[in-house]
């Protein structure tokens, strides 16, 4: 099995996708190889060290789309063509970070965030409207009314997104936000067509979330010190010095899809982690 991640470079030099592979390795130690599919950090290994870059001009040409290729759906299309890609993966994005031990078993499991159908609130934004959007379509579609975004690493076959985007291509824009949203989408086709059973990401109480705001380090480290939480999210308004530091503590030697010979923190980095213990 295989990790998959979509990558549009970071302010940060992708240093937040450094320290999702380091989670990477460390807690799934049983990958096979890692998959980075958009934009090529330059610290970034080579197949030799089982880390793969496919740029989407190697394979956006079969619409034809433009590139950079930014709607969802047609990026889980895209790599579901790949050969570099096995048939079963892990998607990841670089600010998904592993802080427990990931099974196989663990990772296939089928999370949802909450059931729309419940939600009395739609909200504003670009994001929840095409969320809605999407609900709203599928719905009509007679799919389920479920939010797969969970912002967590998840399970795909790439037969079943090939299987998604046959029945829902005629919904699937280049846009990024028209159309389908793509995780949701897909793994409500999975769903419809081979059920699973479902976990309710709340109730199960894995992952730790941070957003809108840069947190304090205490509540970080409190937070994510939870017993059953083995997931990490931010967003980029959430990534400042203290979840920097955090990170920078946990994670704190390179691994092996990165070049030893790069620095392991760009100068441009907000804090200075020279004096971060190495355990």
């Amino acid at each position: 099995m295989d990790v998959l991640y979509f990558l549009k470079h970071s302010p940060s030099g992708d240093l937040e996708l450094k320290y999702s592979l380091r989670s990477v390795e460390r807690y799934m130690p049983w990958v096979r190889r890692v998959v980075v599919f958009g934009d090529r950090p330059e610290w970034l290994a080579g197949p030799e060290s089982g880390i793969f870059h496919v740029p989407h001009e190697a394979i956006a040409w079969i619409g034809p789309y433009r590139t950079p290729v930014t709607n969802w759906f047609l990026l889980f299309y895209l790599t579901a063509l790949l050969p570099e890609l096995d048939e079963e993966y892990i998607f990841f994005s670089d600010d998904f970070i592993l802080l427990r031990d990931l099974t196989p078993d663990d990772a296939q499991r089928n999370r949802y965030l909450q059931d729309l159908a419940t939600v009395n609130s739609r909200g504003k934004g670009l994001w929840k409207d095409s969320l809605w959007r999407t609900h709203d379509l599928l719905k009509r579609l007679g799919y389920g009314t479920l939010n797969y975004e969970t912002h967590a690493p998840t399970w795909f076959r790439k037969q079943w997104v090939l299987d998604a985007y046959r029945d829902l291509r005629d919904f699937v824009t280049e846009d990024r936000w028209q159309g389908l949203m793509g995780i949701t989408a897909i793994l409500s086709h999975i769903q419809k067509h081979h059920p699973r059973p479902l976990v309710h990401l709340d109730t199960e109480g894995s992952l730790v979330g941070f957003h809108d705001k840069h947190p304090a380090y205490d509540e970080i480290v409190s937070r994510a010190s939870a017993a059953d939480v083995r997931f990490l999210n931010f967003d980029d308004e959430a990534y400042g010095p203290d979840l920097q530091r955090f990170l920078a503590e946990r994670f704190p030697r390179p691994c092996r899809y990165e070049r030893h010979e790069t620095p392991a923190t760009p100068t441009s980095a907000l804090i200075d982690t020279s004096s971060v213990p190495v355990s």
